[in-house]
């Protein structure tokens, strides 16, 4: 049902996480729940129409539909995923800022919300062409290739991540923003407009991340109190508040409910 793929190409293995490839079936339904991630999901839907509800996306199979393409922006709260029947989707799941190396605007320009669809002409088009035969991710490459572009701004950008994702030191924001040149103000109106969300809403995400590559991929042994502090959250209540605002469950119960699918890329509760 669904499958993950790694790039080829070593360009696009710098920005891109996976491809992932599903396919639904005829009467069937799939439903799961997507957590807050700093990646970015980008993808292609055949014979299907889009609804969206508020912390909720609906994908119901309707054969005399274009392909539609799901462009997801930052949340901080599960999202609800509903396919209903034969639903055909190719994902691009962008690394941070990644998405940004593809196109000419903004990312915030682009994904305002939770979730849209995105108004491209070209990836439109493309999108009809990836499902007129067998799909071939190298014919995806190719088409990402021919869009991507350097942008100084973004290179920039860039170089804030490793000091966000550094949780042993936990730099501060003002810290960041002197080492990449910036004054605090235009730094933090910068990160927005190319990450479509707050530094303190990004670093909320990467500690809530590290936590779930902590229990479930690196060491599924550790305490919770390990987790926590390893996490750099303030203490274990802190730890415990910002699950439930995430997930919608306190941390025990997360960690019986989420499944790794297909390997260690994709963290779902399947419902």
């Amino acid at each position: 049902m669904l499958k993950s793929y790694l790039p080829q190409s070593p360009i696009l293995q710098k920005h891109i996480e996976c491809f992932y490839i599903f396919n639904g079936e005829e009467k069937s339904t799939f439903n799961y729940l997507a957590f807050p991630h700093y990646n970015t999901g980008l993808s292609f839907i055949q014979h299907a129409d889009i609804h969206r509800k508020e912390f909720q996306i609906d994908i119901v199979q309707q054969l005399n539909s274009d392909v539609k393409i799901e462009l997801l922006g930052k949340y901080l709260f599960p999202v609800r995923i509903n396919y209903f029947g034969k639903v055909n989707e190719v994902s691009i799941i962008f690394k941070p800022l990644g998405i940004n190396r593809f196109f000419q605007e903004s990312f915030h320009s682009i994904a305002p919300q939770f979730s849209q669809e995105l108004q491209h002409e070209e990836w439109i088009k493309f999108g009809l062409s990836l499902f007129d035969k067998e799909i071939d991710l190298k014919n995806l490459e190719a088409f990402l290739l021919s869009k991507y572009q350097d942008n100084d701004e973004v290179i920039r950008m860039e170089y804030a991540l490793p000091f966000l994702h550094d949780l042993d030191f936990n730099f501060s924001i003002a810290h960041i923003a002197e080492q990449l040149g910036y004054n605090l103000k235009t730094f933090q109106r910068h990160f927005i407009k190319h990450l479509s969300c707050s530094t303190v809403e990004y670093r909320r995400i990467v500690r809530f991340r590290h936590s779930i590559a902590s229990k479930l991929i690196t060491d599924g042994v550790k305490s919770l109190t390990e987790i926590t502090y390893e996490s750099a959250y303030y203490d274990q209540s802190y730890f415990i508040k910002e699950f439930k605002k995430l997930t919608g469950h306190n941390p025990k119960e997360f960690f019986k409910v989420a499944k790794q699918v297909d390997g260690e890329k994709i963290v779902w509760k399947i419902l």
